[in-house]
């Protein structure tokens, strides 16, 4: 990579800001005075610990972003799950890889990491999304007045029901196109969760559970 690929990336060469405010000023008499950058670092270690761990979170809470993800309606567990990792997988290329200062370039590790989250933050914020929309899309369409799909029968205690009418196709042919794509959503999923698993550890791909394979593959 040369140097004019390198800093298009923005991956390490950023322009740092050079205003030197008055919190700037103090932290650097800080660094220059004892050592420390903060001032809570100069006092014993438990009084430090108890500030980050307990006054700070108060005002400053950290990972706000990721709370985000969880929705204040009820969501089971399973879909949670699904959500929150998405929702790593992206704080981490928008947050840290895209506007960060590590070359990503610099080893054949850091290249297949790169190269995993690239193609995982794309299966979550594109194709993933193009495949739900295509299984949505191939649900049958409803022709005719919403009541026209209903048959109204008698049950045996002469109550009045609706249910819907029998156009004589079977489901499994109805539904063969969206149960189709529901199973490919499905299978990528898996495969994503088991990579992500690697991915948080510094992924090692090969080509069984390769992260190109579950995105570019035809559908």
């Amino acid at each position: 990579m040369n140097n004019e690929t390198f800093i298009a990336r923005n991956h390490c060469l950023k322009d740092f800001s050079t205003s030197k405010g008055i919190i700037y000023k103090v932290r650097s008499f800080l660094f220059e005075k004892f050592g420390v950058w903060n001032v809570w670092d100069i006092l014993p270690y438990k009084w430090s610990m108890w500030y980050y761990e307990v006054i700070k979170p108060i005002f400053r809470p950290s990972n706000s972003r990721i709370r985000k993800s969880v929705p204040r309606q009820y969501r089971d567990v399973t879909s949670l799950i699904v959500d929150i990792n998405f929702e790593f997988i992206k704080a981490f290329y928008e947050d840290e890889y895209v506007d960060g200062v590590v070359d990503w370039t610099a080893t054949e590790h850091h290249q297949e990491f790169a190269h995993w989250l690239e193609l995982s933050y794309k299966w979550v914020t594109q194709r993933r999304r193009e495949l739900e929309k295509e299984r949505d899309d191939a649900y049958p369409k409803r022709s005719g007045d919403f009541w026209d799909s209903f048959v109204e029968i008698t049950d045996e205690n002469g109550k009045k029901l609706y249910q819907f009418k029998d156009d004589g196709i079977p489901y499994e042919e109805k539904y063969a196109e969206v149960n189709r794509l529901e199973k490919i959503i499905e299978e990528k999923e898996k495969v994503f969760e088991e990579n992500f698993n690697k991915g948080r550890k510094g992924i090692r791909r090969n080509r069984a559970q390769d992260p190109e394979f579950v995105i570019e593959e035809e559908v």
